[in-house]
């Protein structure tokens, strides 16, 4: 098969942590993380919402925990760079594991958002928490798509005011939908405004997340803000309608990615990875690589040490190719 799989009624026997770490072992790179680092991590305590940063392996830190948006911005803010937002079944290792993918790539701390649980909210997020965001957005783009062709004949005045109304109506639906830790966290810390943010990574779940809060984030802000130049957005595993504020976008899928296909928005164009599946483990073969994929993500950092990541990897992987969205 093109994608890790694994046998879940044994995962559901392990004992709750190793339960976990199987999970995320089978999408994220865990080897990056040191067994004493994995050790120190626990759902348990680092909950969805909360906030690790996790520093480059040369810089021999340990990684960072805070509870709340607040505590974060207060201790770390002013000199993150980075974030990233994990995706489907992970947990805290998942988090940490592709923060440090990240953080070796460009040698600076990157902080992530803890989305989940692991084994203990999967079936829940593959059934129908991993498409909420997704549908979310479809939901809102058709009801708008609708009113304006429904209020195109009319005269301007009329027309704009049914069409604020339905705006209106998309976003109650939209938030009622989508109430979690994980999307206040990272809406939150946006809207601090981090001074040297510069780079925004998701992956699967993480990246249907990330649309999600930027959609709030310009409601939130309006139609002026610093962050709409300066972020980078990555998203890995998922291709989804960004916000047009932000031009600065690149949006991967692996060739052999079924499951971040399915759940893609069909009508935006993407680069393809050759020979990717779904996840980051560059133990698993057909892994889609971080460190290829954020090359040139953020050309204030020296490109010297991406190469140097890049040099690590196993043979030589292919650049992505340049796919217009699906009709269908």
């Amino acid at each position: 098969m093109s994608q890790p799989s694994g046998h879940f009624g044994v995962l559901a026997s392990l004992p709750f942590k190793q339960r976990n770490y199987a999970l995320d072992a089978l999408f994220y790179d865990v080897g990056s993380l040191a067994p004493s680092e994995i050790a120190a991590l626990s759902p348990a305590i680092d909950r969805e919402g909360s906030v690790i940063v996790v520093p480059p392996v040369a810089a021999r830190q340990p990684i960072r925990h805070y509870r709340t948006a607040l505590r974060f911005m207060n201790n770390d803010g002013a000199n993150i760079r980075a974030m990233v937002v994990a995706g489907v079944g992970s947990s805290v290792v998942g988090t940490a594991a592709l923060a440090r993918n990240v953080a070796d790539a460009f040698n600076c701390d990157v902080a992530g958002v803890v989305t989940g649980y692991g084994m203990t909210d999967l079936l829940t997020e593959a059934l129908g928490g991993w498409f909420i965001f997704g549908a979310a957005d479809r939901a809102r783009l058709e009801l708008e798509s609708k009113l304006q062709a429904l209020t195109a004949p009319l005269p301007d005045r009329i027309a704009g005011s049914l069409g604020d109304l339905g705006v209106s109506l998309a976003d109650v639906f939209t938030d009622r939908l989508v109430d979690t830790a994980d999307v206040a966290t990272l809406l939150d810390v946006l809207i601090a405004n981090p001074p040297k943010l510069e780079l925004l990574v998701g992956h699967s779940k993480g990246s249907l997340l990330i649309d999600f809060v930027l959609e709030r984030f310009v409601e939130e802000v309006g139609p002026e803000h610093l962050l709409y130049r300066r972020l980078q957005i990555v998203t890995l595993g998922a291709v989804v309608r960004l916000p047009a504020q932000f031009p600065r976008t690149r949006q991967l899928l692996g060739e052999r990615d079924w499951f971040g296909w399915l759940n893609s928005h069909p009508r935006v164009a993407y680069d393809t990875v050759p020979n990717a599946g779904h996840h980051l483990n560059r133990a698993i073969p057909f892994y889609l690589d971080v460190a290829q994929a954020l090359r040139g993500a953020m050309p204030r950092t020296s490109g010297e040490v991406v190469q140097r990541a890049l040099a690590g990897v196993r043979g030589e992987a292919e650049e992505p190719r340049r796919r217009a969205g699906r009709t269908s």
